[in-house]
């Protein structure tokens, strides 16, 4: 529990530190002759960042959960036997997702920030390589997430394991007839012809909060069923063969262990929606929430057309529309970060502190002073572009002649 609060706290600290350098650094001057663009307002590095950023909101409101069941057993309000394993199941669940996105933040953030970012003095490196034993320690990531798997094994197997063999036949039909819609892919028709080839009506149904629950609720629930079928008997073969047999599907299911996962970030992110009452930070969070929960689908977007879950309209207009959250995000960045609540003496990153916006404001100034003062060195490519042009004028004069 320890170690997933400290990764969410490392990865809100480079998310802090990154966000805020990319406000002032400019790079290229790709929409005017004199002022540089800020790094922030480059579409591939609010990609970059706000997706990470939404990650980690949605780790930390998992986080606090985590945190408060903790308290619930530990205090004893709620200290059952099944109280306790699912504390045990939650951390395990947590620790990995928030784990791996904390290197993960901590390297892509030490990219974004180009050279500055590989500097000592500003604390990437450092804390990248504090937590990189966070992967292994207090329990091994992929290991964790098979003690889930077997979980909801469990889970699934208890589900069906007092019911009679009329609703065990239900169940069965209604299996199959779900599988005859997904692959089929009479479900992408229905989607269609719901959406009537409208990008709008497509972008509307996947940002609606009801439509990414389903979907990734849909994605645990199938994964577990479809290993829980897989391994149906396992424990009356010999150990020889069942431990065989779980192995060839045990990769499947540490996938399903992750979704999972994935899930309750998502669901806390969600519930803790629920309690923000100013409409204007409820809006925002709400668009963040969305940006996780596409980037979800994206980064799964293959399981979500094999499996027939997604017309291949839907599924196209899921990265247009994660555009389109990047750019309503970009005005409240800094303000998203600021919410963290560190200061400088949290911070300790020489980039974070505002050095570079006087760097960059000095510079610009400069430059102005020498454009006002006709001493300003002409770009080479003008030159070029009146060698160039002087060129074909003298080739004009001399056919001419």
């Amino acid at each position: 529990m320890s170690l997933d609060g400290a990764a969410v706290t490392a990865s809100k600290l480079a998310l802090k530190t990154a966000i805020q350098y990319a406000t002032e650094r400019r790079q290229f001057n790709a929409s005017s002759q004199t002022d540089e663009e800020v790094l922030l307002d480059y579409q591939r590095h609010q990609r970059r960042l706000f997706t990470r950023l939404a990650t980690t909101y949605a780790a930390g409101f998992a986080s606090e959960q985590l945190l408060q069941k903790f308290d619930d057993v530990f205090s004893g309000r709620t200290d059952t036997d099944e109280d306790r394993q699912d504390l045990e199941t939650l951390a395990a669940a947590l620790k990995p997702l928030s784990t791996w996105h904390a290197l993960d933040t901590l390297q892509e953030c030490r990219e974004a920030c180009g050279g500055a970012g590989f500097l000592i003095e500003n604390r990437f490196a450092s804390l990248r390589a504090d937590l990189d034993v966070y992967a292994t320690f207090e329990g091994d990531n992929t290991v964790l997430l098979q003690l889930v798997a077997k979980r909801l094994l469990a889970d699934y197997a208890k589900e069906f394991r007092n019911v009679d063999f009329g609703v065990l036949a239900r169940y069965v039909v209604g299996q199959a007839t779900d599988a005859a819609i997904h692959r089929t892919g009479l479900r992408g028709v229905a989607q269609f012809m719901a959406d009537t080839g409208s990008v709008q009506k497509a972008a509307i149904a996947i940002k609606d909060e009801a439509s990414q629950r389903a979907l990734l609720t849909d994605r645990v629930q199938t994964m577990v069923a479809d290993v829980g079928s897989a391994l149906k008997g396992a424990g009356k073969l010999p150990q020889q063969q069942g431990a065989a047999l779980f192995n060839s599907h045990q990769n499947e299911l540490i996938e399903a262990a992750q979704a999972h996962a994935e899930l309750l970030q998502w669901e806390a992110f969600t519930e803790a929606l629920g309690k923000v009452t100013d409409p204007g930070t409820k809006k925002v969070l709400t668009w963040l929430r969305d940006l996780f929960g596409l980037s979800l689908i994206e980064e799964n977007l293959s399981w979500y057309l094999m499996n027939g879950r997604l017309s291949m309209q839907r599924a196209r207009t899921v990265g247009e529309y994660i555009n389109r959250l990047l750019v309503k995000i970009r005005p409240h960045a800094l303000d998203l970060v600021d919410a963290f609540g560190f200061g400088p003496e949290h911070l300790r990153a020489e980039i974070a502190t505002g050095a570079e916006r006087v760097r960059q404001d000095e510079a610009r100034a400069y430059f102005r002073r020498q454009r006002a003062s006709g001493d300003a060195p002409v770009d080479e490519k003008i030159l070029l572009a009146r060698k160039t042009h002087g060129s074909k004028t003298q080739g004009i004069d001399k056919r001419r002649a």
